[in-house]
């Protein structure tokens, strides 16, 4: 009640300058896309990691996509997952660089992330209808609030294994604190921050299927829809696309 009575206004000019300035744009970019543009995109890309036997593979997967028939649901689910990631890192890699040089708060941040793990996915979407109301607003923030805790737990692991005589060794040639974090401790731990972001798009990913329930436009919803349809089949191509 407070909430809605106090910091209603506030929170609606919020949600309407996110969808109008931010989120409806980046949507409509993704959707007015031409399939083969992420098609070169995504191989290039796997190219340049693993050369053609990675490149060929994830083109295969987007040319699924788009004979699918869900071309447009799928890059709905881009944008979604793209931003909620982008929003999770942007917390989740910060709080844990914080907490990695203090136990007690880096006990207070893994509690918290312990806490939000134990949550069945669902219960996430009832804070942010409450905030937000129904729409792709309060899908992004639930998925936020569900994907940021690996970005953050394995940046306090990765900072805190990095071997005490490499800081030592910082230590003894000047370093400040703030070059030490990013020239010393930022790249040792680097496999271990890409494989918490690595996690956070595959808890994006989970979090936007469910998502579907506030109403989204996206691969989530097709499923939800062939539950409700009864049409297996589709249900199955769109959960395929979901994981292409």
């Amino acid at each position: 009640d407070w909430i809605t009575l106090n910091l209603y206004n506030v929170l609606e000019a919020f949600r309407l300058f996110l969808l109008v300035e931010i989120l409806i744009p980046f949507r409509n970019f993704l959707v007015g896309l031409p399939w083969v543009v992420p098609l070169l995109l995504v191989m290039w890309l796997g190219f340049e990691l693993k050369g053609l036997r990675l490149a060929v593979p994830v083109g295969l997967l987007v040319m699924f996509i788009a004979i699918s028939g869900f071309w447009p649901q799928a890059m709905v689910t881009v944008y979604m997952t793209l931003t909620a990631v982008i929003i999770a890192t942007a917390i989740g890699i910060p709080t844990g660089i914080w907490a990695s040089k203090n136990s007690r708060v880096a006990a207070f941040v893994l509690g918290i992330c312990d806490l939000l793990q134990t949550f069945p996915s669902f219960v996430y979407l009832i804070p942010v209808i409450m905030l937000f109301k129904i729409g792709d607003v309060a899908a992004i923030f639930a998925v936020v609030v569900y994907a940021w805790v690996p970005a953050a737990r394995y940046t306090i692991f990765g900072i805190r294994k990095v071997p005490p005589e490499i800081i030592e060794a910082a230590i003894i040639s000047g370093c400040t604190r703030r070059q030490m974090l990013r020239k010393v401790q930022l790249p040792v731990a680097l496999p271990e921050i890409m494989l918490g972001v690595n996690q956070t798009i595959m808890f994006s990913l989970v979090m936007v299927a469910i998502a579907a329930f506030i109403g989204t436009r996206d691969l989530g919803n097709e499923v939800l829809k062939s539950v409700g349809w009864a049409e297996p089949g589709r249900g199955l191509v769109a959960g395929l696309c979901i994981a292409s």
